[in-house]
Formats: structure tokens, C-alpha cells, sequence
């Protein structure tokens, strides 16, 4: 049996974190994953041809440049382990079908520029919101990188001042609805609703009004950043300096069951019969719903009653990988053809209703989101060919038909949609691709239950302290025992959130600053 100070099971980016801060503060620390590759949903993999690298799923990179892994270069990612990346300016660009577009660029002025062109006055509402929302990042991304305070404590905290009450209203409300109070447009309405979209909740869904507040002024602070190479790129740096540290990563080590003495968690074991036993700590970068079975049901029937009612996300994501024989262009011109990414949406009311298809079991194709990496990675693909990114938001299970049957005709129609808004792509500028359903999803990493690769919803009251249940943290119900990853805080996206997780086994070790 191997014997290590602690074991994190699972090697998405998330558990990768975690081990690497764990072993920078000198613990024998061993990483455990089910799969043949590392990174959980930040790769990077040859899927279509020889040579053309694709983000299998997530690409973008945002809110962990404002972590101090990546802001102070706390692990030595980039200075030591070859991490770089790009900043696409605009970062993101909304465009509708009649070519209307807001470019979201790094200067805060020039986007309210776009904005101008269709609600001047919501040009200067995008400058006021800005200010509005700035100081609240200031008080909330910090936050995110910590173990979180209890929700009720939060609100306490803030509702010591006048800006901390407004930032309390703020967080139980839709992100629709602090739309409608700060703009008067339906189309720039519709262009930040679909951007915060992206979290894969509804707009008209309450408790997601702190999402529009953080994405505003962070994208305008930080930019939304693309690792050089892919997204494999992280998540090998976190290796190389787990590594470095002394720790050492097992894969084809699926786990299959936690082991206990009494109340306290000891190891664990994998399915080909071998055990490791965790002399401090052993850490789950698993989803929360996965545990019951893995734990054989020690942790009784209302916590596995509390597990069973977290809400899922509102919708899924079909996402189809493309080599194309040169770049795209969109008739809407050149700010939309080089941000980072492109998101159709479609004017207020339109955009809502689709919203709502969704919650019916039918899949849209009518607002797919696109991004070229090789525009600004060449090192992915060979010239001329580009790597195209393009994505749907679809049911997890469908009205009528299953996806292993009907993924490629949803997904040409998602692509036909993206063609029209080219000037210059259609069926034979495709020279390979590959799509991947929700089902495919689920089926691609056990923790992405129904499909779903953040875990569950982030709204309010699984969010923060919340999050996945109230005032857990990151702590499960024995001795020694740890969650990490999308079902805690802060959640889903590329983030290294784990390091808040790490914080918190370093403070119960007693070995916390």
C-alpha cells in the first residue's frame, strides 16, 4: 500500500492546483485520475487532424488571471513552466444577424464606442455601470480565491455600507434585471445578457445578478486571456510544478472507494484492487453528487437528501471541433472577426424565448458561440488551416429523438448559422470536424453528471457560502476529508479556485500563514 501525506483524486486543473500549493508547503502529495490524460475539462487533443490541436472544452480563460496563482505567479506557472498567454483584443465581440455589433475591448471607452452605435445613451449608462461595478470587483474577486465566509456573515459585512447594500440587492437579482435597470436598449440588453450566458443559466434566473457585476469590470481589468498552445497548456504547467514540488500524478488510477477509521477519512481504492493510504488528508476534485456511492453511504440520508436537490445548470452546450481551410470573416467587418469570440444573439425579446425553448427540450441553433484560436495561437494548426470552436446551447435531453442520433443535424444547423454570419465559410471550407453532444459530455468525464462540466448551477443559493451546500466549504462530513473543484467555491470556469481549498486544508493542518 503507498503511503502519502495526502492524496487528491482526480487531475482536472482544479485538483492539480490544490496538490501543487499542497506540495509547495512541503507534503508528500500524490494525485490520483481515472483517465489516460490530465487536465479534466482543460485540454488540449488532436481530435480532428494530425498537427490541428483543439480545446476540447473550455478555451477561454478569464477570472483566474485575477488569482494570485497567475496574478503574483505564486507556483512559478509562468516564470518556471513555460505558461504564456494571449490577449485577444476585443476580447469578445456580440454580434446580431443584421450585423449590429458591441465589441467588448480592454479600454472600457472605446467598447462604450461600439455601444454608441446603437444606444448612444447606453454608451454613457456602460461608462456609469463601469464605475458602479468596479469597486464592488474590488470587494468581491478577492473573495474568490479564499475559503468563503458564510453567506449570512457576507451580507452582514455588507450591509455596512451603502455600497454593500447595493451589491446585496444586486446578488439576489437576475442578471436580466440589472440589465433593465441600468440600460434602455433591447439589443445592449440582449448583448450582456447573452454574454453572461455563457454560465449556462437563463437570464431571468434570480440570484445571477453578481455575475454581470464581476464580468464588466474584470474583462475591462484583465482581459480574457488564451493559453499559447491550448488549454492542455495549464494544465501541464500545474503538473510540471506539482512535480517540482515533489508531488507525483498516477494516471489510469480510477478511484472507486473512500476508506475510513471511524470518523476519519485514511485512503482510498482503485478499481484494479490497489490502495493508498492519506496519513493527513485526502481531497475529492470529483462532483458532490458522485459521493454517496463512493463513500458506500456513511454520511446519512439527509445529507445525501441535500446532495439530491442541488439544481443543475439551466442548459448544456453541443460543441463541434472544425479544421477550416482559412479563417473566417464576418460581414459585420473587423472588430467582430478579430475578438477573441464571437456570440450571436439575437434582439431582447427573440433572445428571451429561445431561452425558453431550452427549458422545453429543444435545442438552438440561432445563437452559437465561435472562436478561431488560431488567429491568435498559430501554433495550433499548420497554415493556412485554422481550428475552429463552435458551440450551441442544447437540452440535455431532447423533446423528440436522442442526441447518439440527431447531434450531427442539430449541429449543422448551429453551423449553418455561423456561416451566414461569414462572408467566406461554408460546407467546403470544412476540412474535418468532430461534435460532441451533452451525452458525449457526461460520457467523457464521470464528474460531469447529466452533461453537465461545471457540476450545477451558480445561482445565489448555491454560490459563494453556499456552495454546494451551506457553510460546507470545502469540507466533508470526515476527519481529514476535502471537496474541491466546479461543486465548490468559486465555482465553475478556469479559475484555480482550488487554491481557496488548499488555504483551507493548510489552516485545519495548522500549517496556514
Amino acid at each position: 500500500m503507498a503511503d502519502h501525506d495526502v492524496i487528491v483524486v482526480g487531475a482536472g486543473h482544479n485538483g492539480l492546483t490544490a496538490a501543487a500549493y499542497l506540495a509547495k508547503a512541503g507534503l508528500d502529495v500524490v494525485v490520483l485520475e481515472a483517465k489516460s490524460e490530465i487536465g479534466g475539462g482543460v485540454v488540449s487533443e488532436a481530435v480532428t487532424l494530425p498537427g490541428h490541436q483543439h480545446d476540447l472544452h473550455a478555451a477561454a480563460h478569464i477570472f483566474i488571471h485575477g488569482n494570485p496563482m497567475i496574478l503574483d505567479d505564486e507556483l512559478g506557472l509562468l516564470a518556471e513552466h513555460r505558461l504564456s498567454y494571449v490577449y485577444p483584443d476585443p476580447s469578445m465581440s456580440v454580434v446580431f444577424p443584421d450585423d449590429d455589433f458591441i465589441a467588448f475591448y480592454h479600454d472600457v471607452h472605446k467598447t462604450a464606442e461600439t455601444i454608441a452605435r446603437i444606444s448612444p445613451v447606453d454608451a454613457e449608462n456602460y461608462l456609469r455601470f463601469y464605475e458602479f461595478a468596479s469597486p464592488l470587483l474590488d470587494q468581491l474577486l478577492p473573495a474568490m480565491f479564499r475559503p468563503p465566509a458564510p453567506l449570512g456573515a457576507l451580507f452582514a459585512q455588507l450591509e455596512q455600507s451603502e455600497i454593500g447594500q447595493e451589491t446585496m440587492r444586486v446578488l439576489m437579482m437576475s442578471y436580466l434585471d440589472v440589465c433593465h435597470e441600468w440600460f434602455v436598449h433591447p439589443k445592449v440588453k440582449a448583448a450582456l445578457c447573452r454574454w453572461v450566458s455563457e454560465l449556462l443559466i437563463s437570464p431571468d434566473e434570480g440570484g445571477t445578478g453578481a455575475f454581470l457585476l464581476l464580468m464588466v469590470p474584470f474583462i475591462h481589468r484583465y482581459g480574457m486571456g488564451f493559453a499559447v498552445g491550448g488549454s492542455q497548456s495549464l494544465s501541464d504547467a500545474l503538473a510540471a510544478a506539482l512535480r517540482g514540488y515533489g508531488g507525483t500524478i498516477h494516471t489510469g488510477a480510477k478511484v472507486e472507494r473512500f476508506r475510513f477509521d471511524g470518523d476519519r477519512v485514511t485512503g482510498v481504492r482503485c478499481a484494479d484492487g490497489t490502495e493508498f493510504s492519506a496519513r493527513r488528508a485526502v481531497l475529492a476534485d470529483l462532483n458532490i453528487k458522485q459521493l454517496p456511492a463512493m463513500v458506500e453511504h456513511r454520511f446519512g440520508a439527509e445529507w445525501e437528501r441535500k446532495v439530491d436537490r442541488i439544481k443543475s445548470a439551466g442548459f448544456r452546450l453541443v460543441a463541434g471541433h472544425l479544421v477550416l481551410s482559412e479563417a473566417p470573416e464576418f460581414r459585420a467587418g473587423p472588430e467582430v472577426t478579430e475578438a477573441g469570440f464571437q456570440e450571436v444573439a439575437l434582439d431582447l425579446p427573440d433572445l428571451l424565448r429561445t431561452f425558453d425553448q431550452l427549458k422545453y427540450g429543444e435545442p438552438v441553433h440561432t445563437i452559437p458561440t465561435v472562436s478561431t484560436a488560431t488567429r491568435w495561437d498559430p501554433s495550433r494548426a499548420p497554415a493556412p488551416h485554422h481550428t475552429l470552436y463552435l458551440l450551441g446551447y442544447a437540452p440535455m435531453e431532447l423533446a423528440e429523438g436522442d442526441w447518439d442520433s440527431r447531434k450531427e443535424e442539430i449541429f449543422d444547423q448551429v453551423f449553418a448559422t455561423f456561416a451566414q454570419m461569414t462572408t467566406n465559410i461554408g460546407p467546403d471550407q470544412v476540412l474535418s470536424r468532430v461534435v460532441h453532444s451533452p451525452l458525449d459530455m457526461e460520457r467523457y468525464n464521470d464528474a460531469w453528471v447529466d452533461g453537465d462540466p461545471g457540476h450545477f448551477g451558480c445561482q445565489l443559493f448555491q454560490f459563494m457560502g453556499m456552495r454546494p451546500l451551506p457553510n460546507m466549504g470545502y469540507r466533508l462530513p470526515a476527519e481529514g476529508f476535502y471537496l474541491v473543484g466546479p461543486s465548490t467555491h468559486p465555482g465553475q470556469g478556469v479559475t484555480g479556485g482550488a487554491r481557496a481549498a488548499a488555504l483551507a486544508v493548510l489552516a485545519d493542518l495548522g500549517m496556514g500563514a
